[in-house]
Order: structure tokens, then C-alpha cells, then sequence
């Protein structure tokens, strides 16, 4: 495992730092996920089954081992200050300031090991004007210009675009300071805001519009090469005949010559004549149509279809694990060809388990219970 002896200290709860600890994990982290004595609220968000986990708890938590912990106490702080004095990395998602009013914040937490890399994801980042306002991801995409750019008509994205976006810069920050761990032996504190990240993710647009005022680019569906058309039967199909050779055999394919020359066109005579075309034949007669041509033209697929898709199983890239099919991880390494996958944990499996492993005896563990600082 590429992680493998990597110990992860995860105090986040919800979406961006248990999905970035979630990658870690898949590569063989040894992940501690640290949760309140009433656990993350995910695990309740939407949960279809009695006494068992959200499916979405359960899709961002496998691989990992669970302590419900009390911080609000002082010998849970000592619990955990204890964790990480051989710990590699400790994430969290608190509110700025949060960690360090309970006393385990990165200052702290470097005095007892120099080496630790602390990733703090929020917002709005640990400095700055809106440091220390609330937010999810609807108002991150909604002022980062990422819903403008979707759309100019904007509305709530099924897809948590700017959490998930956060959680892979924040794994990717995290292994990047672990290589400079290894290369200069020192820590490092990792300030991942979740604005900037949705920043990050148009940032090819804000590029193009220093420059310009059209903001009819040409990957905003402003083009008739590059949209999402309705056929016949009531399906939809995606057409991306960016390059012109796309462009021109989607015109050899329909039979229009004649339409070539208007691939960057955003006028409305051209787009509804493409629409036009599009409902002429049904979603299959489109796909079959695309085979033969190859225009980038694919259907629009609904998530139940998603999960029967023949591609999905030659890359075996779904997983039944916990009565749910789950995403594995979403890439192949030569020097890991398979990685294995455990159950998420329930609220504190794992508790006692990794007491005994920094030092507290079955007394300790009792008495520490009956203070209600574990479960």
C-alpha cells in the first residue's frame, strides 16, 4: 500500500475532510477518525435504514477506525495529544480559532512533534474578511462565480462541487507535504479554504475574462458545438465537437455540409436549428449515429444506468461494501494493482483498541468511560 505506516488523525465531520482522509485511507493510511461522543452528523444525514449509517456516511468512511472522543474535557484533550505524538497528519474542519481554544491546535500540537502536518479545511481559510462566517457548498459555488459559469439561469448543482473539489487539493496537499517531510524533515501547517479551491476550478474562465468581455466561452453551452441537446424519445445527449474534426464528421454524419462554418456560432437561429436536428431521432439512433462517425456525442445517463455501465465493470471501478455499491479509488497504480477495502466503523468501534495502543490499560479505559469522555 502506498500509505502504508502513515497514521491520520481525522477530527473533521461531514464532507470535505472525511472524503480527503477517505483517499488516504483507500492507499493504505492507517485513518483514526476522531468523533464526538455523538458522532459525525453524517452518519444520521438521510440514513434509510434503522440503526445503521447514512449511505453517505458509509461511502466516505471505509478504511478507517473510529474513537468517539469528548475534547471538551480535559482528559479527552490529553487522549488526544497523546494520538498525536506519533501521528503523521491531523486534519480538521472546525471554525478558525476553534483548535486552538480547546488547546489542540498546530502551535500546540508542534511542540510535541515537530514533524506533524496539520490540515485545517474551512470556508474561508484561516485569515481574511470572511474568516469567520458559516457557509456550505451552495455558498461557495455562488460566490465563487462557479454557478455564473454553469449557468447563467443558476441553480442547486445535485454534486457538491466545491467540498469535493477541496477534499482532493487537501489530499493532494497533504502527500505533497509529507515528500517535502521526507526530503527536509519538517512539518508543515496546510490552510486549504474551500472558496479558494472553487476559485481554482474556473480559473481557465477568470483567466479569459481579464481579457475579455465575451463571456459566452466557448465550454459555457454557448455554442452549438459544445451543448446538451434533447432527442426525440425526451433523452438527452451531451455534444462536445470542440476540434473542427469533431465538428465537421458531426456534420458529415447529419448531413449538413452546409453547417460547418457555424461551429462557433451562439445565435439563436443556429442553436435552435441544432436543437432541431437533435430531435429528429431518438437517443439510440444518436449513439448508433456516433459509433460510426465519432463526433463526441454520449448520452446523458441517469445514475441507475450509471451503475450497469459496462466500462464501470472493465475498470472495476465499483465496490459492494456495507450493503452499498461504492466508488473505489479512481486510480490504478502498477505497484498496487489491488487495493483492498474495509467497512466504515461504527460510533466508536474502535475506541478501546486504540487507547491500549498508546498506553491506557483496561482501568484507565473504564474509569475514562464512566467519566463519559469516550463512549
Amino acid at each position: 500500500m502506498l500509505l502504508k505506516g502513515i497514521k491520520v488523525l481525522d477530527l473533521s465531520n461531514l464532507l470535505p475532510g472525511p472524503m480527503c482522509s477517505l483517499f488516504l485511507a483507500d492507499l493504505g493510511a492507517d485513518v483514526v477518525k476522531i468523533e464526538s461522543l455523538n458522532g459525525d452528523p453524517m452518519r444520521y444525514f438521510e440514513a434509510i435504514k434503522q440503526n445503521k449509517s447514512s449511505p453517505y456516511f458509509l461511502a466516505l468512511n471505509r478504511n478507517k477506525r473510529s474513537i468517539a472522543l469528548n475534547l471538551k474535557t480535559t482528559e479527552g484533550r490529553k487522549i488526544f495529544m497523546r494520538l498525536s505524538r506519533d501521528a503523521d497528519v491531523i486534519i480538521e474542519g472546525f471554525r478558525p480559532g476553534k483548535v486552538d481554544a480547546l488547546g489542540i491546535g498546530y502551535k500546540t500540537i508542534k511542540k510535541i512533534n515537530s514533524k506533524i502536518i496539520y490540515c485545517s479545511i474551512t470556508g474561508y481559510g484561516q485569515k481574511g474578511a470572511y474568516k469567520n462566517q458559516a457557509g456550505h457548498d451552495l455558498n461557495y459555488v455562488a460566490l465563487s462565480g462557479v454557478l455564473n459559469v454553469i449557468s447563467k439561469s443558476p441553480f442547486v448543482a445535485g454534486v457538491q462541487i466545491a467540498d469535493v473539489s477541496s477534499a482532493i487539493i487537501a489530499a493532494f496537499a497533504i502527500v505533497s507535504s509529507l515528500l517535502y517531510r521526507k526530503n527536509h524533515g519538517k512539518g508543515d501547517y496546510i490552510d486549504v479554504a474551500v472558496l479558494n479551491v472553487a476559485l481554482s476550478i474556473i480559473g481557465m474562465h477568470i483567466a479569459y475574462s481579464s481579457v475579455s468581455k465575451n463571456t459566452n466561452a466557448i465550454l459555457s453551452g454557448s455554442k452549438a458545438c459544445y451543448n446538451v441537446y434533447e432527442t426525440r424519445d425526451g433523452e438527452f445527449v451531451s455534444l462536445g465537437a470542440i476540434e473542427k474534426k469533431f465538428w465537421i464528421a458531426f456534420c458529415n454524419a447529419i448531413n449538413r455540409k452546409d453547417l460547418i462554418k457555424n461551429q462557433l456560432d451562439d445565435d439563436h437561429h443556429t442553436m435552435n436549428e441544432i436543437r432541431h436536428i437533435f430531435k429528429r431521432r431518438t437517443i439510440k439512433e444518436w449513439i448508433q449515429l456516433n459509433h460510426k462517425y465519432d463526433f463526441c456525442c454520449e448520452p446523458v445517463k441517469k445514475i441507475e444506468e450509471v451503475i450497469k455501465e459496462r466500462y464501470l465493470k472493465s475498470r472495476k471501478i465499483l465496490i459492494e461494501l456495507d450493503g452499498i455499491k461504492q466508488v473505489a479509488m479512481p486510480v490504478v497504480f502498477s505497484s498496487n494493482k489491488k487495493l483492498s477495502y474495509s467497512r466504515s466503523p461504527t460510533l466508536g468501534e474502535n475506541t478501546k483498541k486504540i487507547l491500549k495502543e498508546v498506553g491506557y490499560n483496561k482501568k484507565s479505559i473504564e474509569e475514562l468511560q464512566r467519566k463519559g469522555v469516550i463512549l
